[in-house]
C-alpha cells in the first residue's frame, strides 16, 4: 500500500467505474470521521487510473484531502475491469451499476462466456433483450438514470421509458418527478402515453404537464386516448355513488364495457350480513340503478 497525492490520480478517467451515483453522504460522513480506511486500487502508470474507489476519492477530494491510500497494481484493462466489478460485489448493486457492468464488458470485448458469468453474479440472465435494455440504460442521460433510481423502476418500465424519443423522456420524467407513483401506476401511465403517441403521432404534454395528482393524470390520459371509454367510466362512477354501496358490496363491469354481464360481489361474515347485503342490492335494483349499469355495457 502507498499514500498517493490525489493530484497524481486521473479522476476524469472513469473507464472502470461502475458506481452510480458517486456522491454518497454516508461514505462522506465516515471518511470525515475516520479517513479513508479501504485503499483505492489504481494502475501503475502516470497519471494513475482508478480501478476501484471512485466514491472514496470523490469524498476525500470534497473534504480537502491531498493524498489517499492506494494499492498500485500492474494489470491489463480486462483484469482491471474484472477487479473493479469484483471489488463491488460485496454490496448490492443498483440497476444503473448493473447496466454499467454489462455495457463496459461489451465495450471492452469480453467473451460471451465471461459476460455471462458476470451477469449471473449480478443476478441478470444472459439474454439479448436484457443486454439491450441494460446497455441502453447505461448510455442514457444522467437525469434518466436519476429518475430510474428515484422511482426504483423495474426493467420492464425502464424499457417502456427508453422507448420514447429523448425530448419525450425529458417531459415524462419532469412530469412524473412531481407525482408519487407505484410501479403498477408507472406502468399504466407509460402504456397510455405509448398509446397516445401511436394514435396521434405525438404526445400532447400541454394538458398534463401541470398535474400533481396521479389519478387526475390517469383520468386525463384515458380521456385523450379513448374519450368514449372515459365517459362510460365517469357515468359508472356517478351511478355507483348514487347507489351508496357499503364496503361489503361491490359492482364491477368489464374494463372496456364490452361484456354484457356485471359482477356483484358480497363480502360477509355471517348470514345476517348476507341478508343485509341482499336487501341493499334489491333496493338499488328497484331504484333502477342496476338497469342503468347494464345500459352502459351495451354501448
Amino acid at each position: 500500500m502507498q499514500t498517493i497525492p490525489i493530484e497524481r490520480i486521473n479522476m476524469n478517467d472513469r473507464r472502470f467505474c461502475i458506481s452510480y451515483p458517486l456522491q454518497d453522504d454516508a461514505l462522506l460522513s465516515s471518511i470525515r470521521m475516520e479517513g479513508v480506511i479501504q485503499p483505492l486500487l489504481i494502475l501503475d502508470k502516470q497519471p494513475h487510473t482508478i480501478v476501484s474507489g471512485f466514491k472514496r476519492i470523490e469524498a476525500a477530494k470534497e473534504l480537502g484531502f491531498t493524498d489517499i491510500p492506494c494499492f498500485v497494481m500492474d494489470m491489463d484493462y480486462k483484469k482491471a475491469m474484472q477487479a473493479s466489478i469484483h471489488s463491488n460485489l460485496g454490496r448490492v448493486l443498483n440497476i444503473i451499476e448493473k447496466a454499467y457492468c454489462v455495457d463496459k464488458l461489451f465495450t471492452m470485448d469480453f467473451s460471451e462466456e465471461e459476460i455471462s458469468g458476470v451477469m449471473s453474479m449480478i443476478s441478470l440472465g444472459f439474454y439479448e433483450k436484457i443486454i439491450k435494455r441494460m446497455r441502453a440504460l447505461a448510455n442514457a442521460e444522467n437525469f434518466v438514470k436519476d429518475f430510474v433510481l428515484q422511482k426504483n423502476m423495474t426493467m420492464q418500465n425502464v424499457e417502456k421509458l427508453l422507448g420514447f424519443a429523448d425530448h419525450e423522456i425529458k417531459d415524462i420524467t419532469e412530469m412524473l418527478n412531481r407525482i408519487h407513483t407505484t410501479e403498477s401506476m408507472m406502468r399504466e401511465i407509460l402504456q397510455m402515453l405509448s398509446i397516445m403517441k401511436l394514435k396521434y403521432g405525438n404526445i400532447d404534454f400541454s394538458a398534463i404537464k401541470g398535474m400533481n395528482n396521479i389519478y387526475d393524470l390517469k383520468r386525463s390520459l384515458k380521456y385523450s386516448i379513448n374519450p368514449i371509454l372515459s365517459g362510460l367510466e365517469e357515468d359508472l362512477s356517478e351511478i355507483k355513488n348514487k347507489c351508496a354501496l357499503p364496503p361489503s358490496i361491490d359492482i364491477k363491469v368489464d374494463p372496456f364495457f364490452e361484456k354484457e354481464y356485471i359482477d356483484i360481489r358480497i363480502r360477509a361474515n355471517g348470514p345476517e350480513e348476507v341478508k343485509g347485503a341482499l336487501l341493499k342490492i334489491n333496493s338499488i335494483l328497484d331504484a333502477g340503478y342496476i338497469r342503468s349499469i347494464f345500459g352502459l355495457t351495451t354501448y
